[in-house]
């Protein structure tokens, strides 16, 4: 009888341990959704203009600010912004902190590998500024001997890294913090060029226009995207599919045409051309 007893406990504890296991395991692929709060919580760095940065206010205006209150009406959540330095928004994003990067995050394979990227909002590529007063640089290899600006850790600042040793080109990369940064050293004569993205330097040439010029051709071509970390591809689709409504509806045109003075919301060429 104690045999039989004990063999019945063993299956019972058994039976007891896969039920548990079982909810144990469903609880942890659960998907849930970042918006059924009603909120949209958005990374950004505010310090790159005219994409995301602060008035004379204080506030927080940009492209990516307009396009990202316009994106959450249409999915009829609220938005909520925090700030967070470019060097640490990625590993925010994977703590948790917020939902979504939405701060001119370009598309490139390894960010597709390791999160949950959008369909690209907006045309993107890096160029080279240079001063007026001083020799246009045109291609990578003209920058031997001078000093090139570049925010830490973007496509631009990789790819300045790559190329200059792919071609074997003596040139100084130094980083900054922000672009706001980048182009007082330009402006001060501290460096010789600045590496960035197509729209920001178009945005600080209108802003001086005899001060600064693009000098070189767009060198990649890696369309913005919003960034979501990689198990929320639900809730990318949702974004997807409000991303088109306002292509289609004309409202990513007219916050486009504020901000950079032409279209570059629509008919964007998705073939990725990086350096990285």
């Amino acid at each position: 009888m104690k045999r039989k007893l004990l063999v019945l406990s063993v299956v019972v504890m058994m039976v007891f341990t896969l039920v548990l296991s079982g909810c144990s395991s469903g609880s942890k692929t659960a998907a849930v959704d970042p918006l059924a709060d009603g909120v949209l919580s958005i990374g950004v760095d505010d310090t790159y203009l005219p994409m995301e940065f602060r008035n004379d206010q204080n506030e927080l205006v940009g492209f990516d600010i307009d396009f990202s209150n316009a994106l959450a009406k249409e999915l009829g959540v609220k938005p909520e912004f925090q700030t967070v330095a470019w060097d640490g928004i990625f590993n925010g994003l994977n703590a948790k902190q917020y939902d979504v990067i939405i701060s001119s995050t370009s598309i490139t394979p390894e960010r597709q590998a390791g999160f949950s990227m959008s369909d690209p909002y907006v045309a993107n590529g890096i160029v080279l500024v240079s001063r007026k007063d001083a020799a246009p640089v045109t291609t990578f290899k003209e920058l031997e001997g001078k000093t090139l600006g570049a925010q830490i850790q973007t496509t631009a600042d990789i790819a300045a890294e790559k190329l200059k040793t792919q071609d074997g080109v003596n040139v100084e990369i130094k980083k900054f913090d922000g672009m706001l940064d980048a182009f007082a050293a330009l402006q001060g004569k501290q460096i010789d060029n600045v590496i960035t993205d197509y729209g920001v330097a178009m945005y600080y040439v209108a802003q001086n226009p005899d001060l600064y010029v693009v000098s070189s051709d767009i060198l990649t071509n890696e369309p913005i995207g919003i960034t979501a970390r990689l198990e929320d591809t639900a809730m990318t689709k949702t974004i997807n599919t409000a991303i088109k409504k306002l292509q289609d509806n004309g409202t990513l045109t007219e916050i486009s045409m504020k901000w950079f003075g032409k279209d570059m919301s629509t008919n964007i060429d998705k073939n990725l051309v990086v350096i990285e």
